[in-house]
């Protein structure tokens, strides 16, 4: 993704919907290139076209979260994928940073296995590489591509590893780690119990206010990977609960 589609992404998600003639005119394009850069947007599921004006799509579809923040969700992910041995395999949750970490560590690692409840990530790996996939079973939430609820909660059982990855929406000093849904929330609490140490992957701006539902609180958090945008005072309170915090550069 080039830098201009991060720059197109940002301000029509500041703006909702933004004309084609202004876009062009902010960012030194010519419009017949925007229009080419909003068609790929547009094919990928992230803005979409009307009449002139770029309109941001569902922010809660996968495909739009993907490409918000899209520069620190993948050093994020290059810098968790360090923390994946060859030949290991570890249990994925569904979001856009742990699909960019699982192309990282298909990339950087040798006959990987992801157990993961997301249907976008199983195809994400398989078109970027030859990592082997197990995909839980379960009900199936369209915008963001994945499997929650009793079912899911069964079928990991049938499982154990050393590791999980999991996403967060929110954090609260009190509480801990939070979320907007409580289907996902009940299910990455069951898979992380299938897992020995449970890492989550986060930019600095989900520290930043608390979601409403709560995931995990301190003590089953074994390491947290951010950006360095991170607040100092909340990096060190993350730390002082006994948890590792790396932060991505």
């Amino acid at each position: 993704m080039k830098q201009r589609h991060l720059q197109i992404i940002e301000m029509v998600s500041q703006r909702k919907k933004i004309e084609v003639n202004e876009l062009a005119d902010i960012l030194g394009a010519t419009t017949a290139t925007i229009r080419r850069d909003l068609s790929f947007l547009s094919e990928k599921g992230i803005l979409r076209r009307e009449r002139g004006y770029a309109l941001l799509n569902n922010p809660n579809d996968i495909n739009y979260r993907m490409a918000f923040g899209f520069e620190n969700k993948q050093k994020i992910a290059r810098c968790a994928a360090k923390l994946v041995d060859d030949n290991e395999t570890i249990l994925l949750e569904n979001g856009s940073t742990c699909a960019l970490f699982a192309q990282a560590v298909a990339t950087a690692h040798q006959n990987v296995s992801f157990i993961t409840n997301s249907a976008y990530i199983a195809r994400y790996i398989k078109e970027n590489s030859d990592a082997s996939v197990m995909l839980l079973g379960g009900k199936f939430i369209k915008d963001t591509q994945s499997v929650v609820g009793p079912l899911t909660k069964e079928c990991v059982k049938a499982f154990h590893v050393d590791k999980i990855f999991v996403g967060i929406d929110g954090f609260s000093e009190k509480d801990g780690f939070t979320g907007t849904d409580i289907d996902r929330s009940d299910t990455i609490r069951a898979m992380a119990r299938s897992a020995n140490h449970l890492f989550i992957l986060a930019e600095s701006r989900k520290f930043l206010k608390p979601s409403p539902v709560g995931y995990f609180d301190f003590d089953p958090v074994y390491q947290v990977i951010t950006d360095d945008q991170i607040n100092p005072e909340t990096k060190a309170l993350i730390e002082e609960k006994g948890i590792i915090v790396s932060v991505a550069k």
